[in-house]
């Protein structure tokens, strides 16, 4: 942590204290956090209970069962989320996992050069949960945090209307008054730079909102052309309204039980109002995804992994090949979700039927290798229904994007990749398998058919793994959880070959003469044509060229009953292992180590969930009766009609009436 905060120009004592105040901030907020969780979300396998059914208070979900009190966050009626016979209320979660969210916070600052904000925002944050989770007493000397925090942040001063309705108005005026003393105490002493920065307010205004980075609303509006009294008027509309709306959702959250929320609402309505406000400021947001939204179990994830996404990941990340559009739209995804959180998203309420809808939890599974402690996931995080179109959307991208990042900035080590390279290519005269030189002359001879090796290597890399899952998803939606998740481990697996064992490939080792252009180029030709300069030439091994197709052809196999289907599943890694090494861009050893990959990917997946990738779908039905037509919803309707009698089919019917008609004697009448 010392090494995140740590800046150029930066004293010894300065980033002891930046230090300190961020371990500090950091534990405080996640255990006030996690203190104060729904009961829903911190225990999530209880089963739901059914309505109309008596319960206990800790049953509920509901932290607040009561009118508030002023100065006092517990109920008037003496009632609370665990009552006297359920025993003392217990931490929803392990203290160790409290600092977690806000270290990730203060890294991902750090990594984009906002490790100071980030203390600052992170500390602000903090004194404001103090100020209402912390304070039980009506009698404890209240308003100290809060207009601590008012003074670094004014954007805070919002947070007074709900210490007034909530606290007390004792509390509120101690708050106000603590922020005026503060703040004079810390600009009185510099009156020329205080008289400045009054007089001409254009300027500390514009300039800082006008940074990219900027998520309040005034830098939305400088961004799109707004000067002068248009900005200041259109500034004032929106923060009367964003402010009142603010104020009237975290009162309902609050009269609700939900105390998170309503404060992450406020929040975030406080970072739009800010004069600047920099992605570390996006804490609110963060705190803001335990709202639940949508209707569905599987919909709910969406909305804490975009929060995170927006909050935590850097535009770079999420677009790694820059696009003017991608990169706008990516920048202003934290003001557009701060803005929803705080008017418009409508998160639902305890008392709503769907806040007690849980996802189901996966079938009952094997215990691999027999250890009882295996599958590692419990039942509620191994489901097998479809899930969220847009949360693996955004998952896929995310996992691209670290992906692409991690592989292009893995050391560019060319001696060390080219000895490495060379001994691997001794191993394999010593095994007698280096056919790499061969594969490439014959298909060098051949440009046409170098062009189409060069086009397949580019295009069905990732076409051909994206098509598989979106096969899975629309009609394997068991498999598809399954197979996306040994897809990301593999991947993962690979990244980490990438950084351990920089490897050049045959068309950079000199001495081989292996090219990926064809013969007619000439000897001069440069090396690596195929590859642009944002690629790490020098990652090689494994090959997940190869590592990929295997996984398409085992999903696909495993799949699917059509003999036309497998055939071309079973070609295609066999063709992709031909195209690799005849453009010379991997070894022979690099496919065994993707095939390697795959395989670690399926066990990881085994101990995790206890399912591979070769079990059968339930949904499929028996094996002999697929190519039928058969459907288990069909037959099943056909044996409760004949139990209950029914009439035969069609056919039997039509068959009956020939028959009587031809045993009818010829002269009787109709």
């Amino acid at each position: 942590m010392g090494a995140v905060l740590d800046g150029p120009g930066t004293g010894t004592v300065a980033r002891i204290v930046l230090l300190v105040v961020a371990l500090g901030a950091a534990a405080v907020a996640g255990e006030l956090v996690v203190r104060n969780l729904p009961h829903a979300i911190a225990h999530p396998a209880e089963p739901p209970h059914p309505a109309g059914s008596s319960r206990p208070a800790a049953a509920t979900g509901r932290t607040v069962a009561g009118p508030l009190r002023p100065g006092s966050l517990r109920p008037v009626d003496g009632s609370s989320a665990s009552s006297a016979r359920d025993g003392p209320a217990k931490p929803s979660l392990p203290s160790w996992i409290a600092p977690l969210a806000p270290s990730a916070v203060l890294i991902s600052a750090a990594l984009r050069g906002y490790a100071v904000d980030a203390v600052q925002a992170l500390a602000c944050l903090a004194l404001v949960l103090t100020e209402f989770l912390a304070a039980g007493r009506r009698r404890s000397p209240g308003g100290l945090a809060l207009g601590a925090a008012i003074v670094v942040q004014p954007a805070l001063l919002l947070f007074l209307v709900p210490a007034w309705r909530w606290c007390g108005r004792r509390r509120a005026l101690a708050a106000l008054a603590v922020s005026l003393a503060l703040g004079g105490a810390v600009r009185l002493p510099r009156p020329p730079l205080t008289a400045a920065s009054w007089r001409s307010p254009g300027d500390p205004l514009v300039m800082p909102g006008a940074d990219p980075e900027s998520r309040s609303a005034l830098g939305v509006l400088l961004r799109l052309g707004l000067h002068g009294v248009p900005l200041l008027c259109l500034w004032s509309l929106v923060a009367l309204v964003v402010g009142g709306l603010a104020l009237r959702r975290g009162a309902r959250y609050h009269g609700d039980g939900q105390v998170l929320l309503a404060l992450a609402v406020i929040g975030c309505a406080s970072v739009l109002l800010s004069a600047v406000a920099l992605p570390s400021d996006l804490g609110w947001l963060l705190l803001a995804g335990l709202g639940r939204l949508g209707r569905r179990p599987e919909d709910r994830p969406l909305w804490p992994v975009a929060t995170a996404t927006a909050v935590l990941l850097p535009v770079a990340l999420l677009t790694p090949h820059p696009h003017a559009v991608s990169s706008a739209v990516v920048r202003g995804a934290g003001t557009v979700f701060a803005a929803g959180a705080a008017v418009a998203l409508p998160f639902r309420l305890r008392e709503d039927p769907l806040w007690q809808v849980r996802r189901a939890p996966g079938p009952t599974t094997r215990r691999p290798f027999g250890r009882s402690f295996l599958p590692l996931l419990p039942a509620w995080m191994r489901p097998v229904s479809r899930p969220a179109l847009l949360l693996e959307l955004l998952l896929i991208q995310v996992c691209y994007g670290i992906y692409s990042f991690i592989r292009n900035a893995a050391p560019n080590r060319a001696a060390t990749a080219v000895e490495n390279a060379e001994q691997l290519y001794r191993l394999e005269q010593l095994l007698h398998l280096d056919v790499e030189g061969a594969v490439n002359h014959w298909a060098r001879e051949r440009a046409w058919l170098m062009d189409v090796m060069l086009d397949y290597y580019h295009v069905l890399h990732f076409a051909v793994p994206m098509a598989v899952l979106v096969w899975l998803y629309l009609t394997r939606p068991v498999r598809y959880r399954t197979g996306r998740t040994v897809l990301f481990v593999t991947t993962g697996l690979a990244l980490a070959g990438y950084w351990g064992l920089p490897l050049a490939p045959p068309r950079l080792t000199p001495g081989l003469a292996l090219r990926d252009t064809p013969s007619s180029a000439g000897p001069g030709a440069e090396p690596g044509a195929v590859l642009t300069a944002l690629t790490n030439q020098y990652a090689a091994m494994p090959s997940l060229h190869v590592g990929w197709s295997l996984w398409c052809a085992l999903v696909v196999v495993t799949a699917t009953r059509s003999p036309w289907a497998r055939v071309a599943a079973v070609l295609y890694p066999a063709a992709t292992l031909l195209v690799v090494l005849g453009t010379a861009n991997h070894w022979l050893l690099d496919g065994v180590a993707g095939a390697f990959l795959l395989a670690a990917g399926c066990l990881v997946q085994y101990v995790l969930t206890g399912r591979r990738l070769v079990d059968p779908d339930p949904a499929a039905g028996p094996p002999g009766r697929a190519r039928s037509g058969w459907h288990p919803v069909s037959d099943r309707r056909r044996a409760t009609a004949g139990e209950r009698g029914a009439r035969p089919a069609a056919p039997a019917r039509a068959r009956s009436r020939r028959l009587r008609r031809v045993r009818r004697p010829s002269g009787s009448a109709r």
